[in-house]
């Protein structure tokens, strides 16, 4: 399907490269845009009959059109380097912020997604919910993130609109799925916004899907690794709680998964304190099951600090079984929720893009991912995945 979008920019110079760059690629067939360089032209267009797809454009001319034009179209900014890439001003607000300095193969995906993920949203949850998904584990190694990333995928084959969060303090995604590059800022820089923000008493500022990146092999955004590991580090119970809350009230997103780190740490205690659901990833060993079990009776606590329903949030998964029988039996007050099958092939030099194609293995995240979303989204995943 070809989606229409109008562009509206102040320089033609913009204009003539990225046309004839869809001209001759394997977009063509996917968007025809619109351009203007003049305001003029750009409104008495917008005043017509013909409904665009999305807006995408300078805030002047974006701004213009929010006073006279129809809002139910979905719009972006287009954000300069060196420019503010949160919406400050209140009549740009509840649209997206897109770079406008950016390859474009990435800047044309965005615009895509800009599209894909108004009719994800119309066609799946309600409008303004967003489920937040914190993977969590007791012992390390337990299969977090192979399993955070699978889940991601799944969901985003199923038409969600998906984001991955990893709050590790160095961010192993990298080891199984290859970044689509670019010039996004990240997550560093768009922490720096939320912590200025709050300084200037300015509240929450940023726009997470402008410091974002499209995975397409895995239908779903996610920042780029953070290349500093004193950033994470440094990152605090606070700010993960104010990443969390941006997250969620954009209305952009249908589930967040947030893949975390070390539990005990500053970070996986704000995940467990904000997220909705809690997927205890455990392995198939004891000292796993041991350490899950003493941190469960410390949360559960009167002095933890942890609120008491925590427990009614949870699910417990178990990873890495010799057989799919689920003959081990989880400590009282621990039902397991899925049983995840070893993989041997896993064990191979170079096996990343395995981990994302397992068979087998999808087949078992596709069931946990039905018996965690079915009582929040009623029939959501009872329909037929398309090959």
């Amino acid at each position: 399907m070809t989606v229409r979008i109008v562009l509206a920019v102040r320089e033609s110079q913009y204009i003539e490269p990225l046309l004839h760059y869809v001209q001759h690629s394997e977009y063509r067939d996917m968007l025809r845009i619109t351009a203007f360089s003049r305001m003029e032209a750009f409104l008495e267009f917008m005043k017509g009959e013909e409904r665009p797809d999305a807006i995408v454009g300078d805030s002047a001319f974006v701004e213009a059109w929010l006073v006279e034009g129809r809002h139910s179209v979905p719009w972006a900014v287009l954000s300069g380097e060196g420019e503010i890439t949160g919406i400050d001003n209140k009549s740009l607000s509840g649209g997206q912020v897109i770079a406008k300095y950016q390859s474009l193969p990435s800047l044309l995906t965005s615009i895509l997604h800009l599209c894909e993920a108004q009719h994800n949203r119309s066609s799946s949850v309600p409008k303004g919910e967003t489920l937040l998904l914190g993977v969590v584990s007791a012992s390390g190694s337990s299969g977090k993130t192979v399993i955070s990333l699978n889940m991601a995928k799944q969901l985003g084959e199923l038409g969600l609109s998906v984001f991955y969060l990893n709050l590790e303090s160095v961010d192993s995604s990298s080891l199984y799925v290859r970044s689509p590059g670019g010039s996004v800022p990240g997550l560093e820089r768009l922490l720096y916004e939320i912590q200025a923000g709050r300084d200037m008493e300015a509240g929450v500022r940023g726009n997470a899907q402008s410091y974002a990146m499209r995975y397409e092999n895995l239908r779903c955004e996610a920042f780029s690794p953070v290349s500093n590991v004193k950033e994470m580090l440094q990152m605090s119970r606070r700010d993960t709680l104010d990443l969390l809350d941006l997250l969620a009230s954009e209305g952009r997103y249908d589930i967040v998964i947030v893949d975390t780190g070390s539990i005990g740490e500053e970070r996986a205690d704000a995940v467990m304190h904000r997220c909705g659901v809690l997927v205890w990833v455990l392995r198939d060993e004891d000292v796993s099951i041991y350490k899950t079990e003493r941190w469960l009776s410390h949360y559960l606590s009167p002095h933890s600090g942890m609120p008491p329903e925590l427990i009614e949030r949870s699910r417990f998964v178990l990873n890495q079984c010799a057989g799919t029988s689920g003959e081990r039996n989880l400590p009282e007050g621990m039902p397991c929720e899925a049983v995840l099958p070893n993989i041997p092939s896993w064990t191979l030099p170079y096996h990343g893009e395995l981990c994302l194609n397992s068979p087998q293995f999808q087949q078992n995240i596709s069931e946990l991912c039905k018996a965690i979303l079915e009582p929040v989204y009623p029939g959501l995943l009872a329909m037929e995945r398309s090959v």
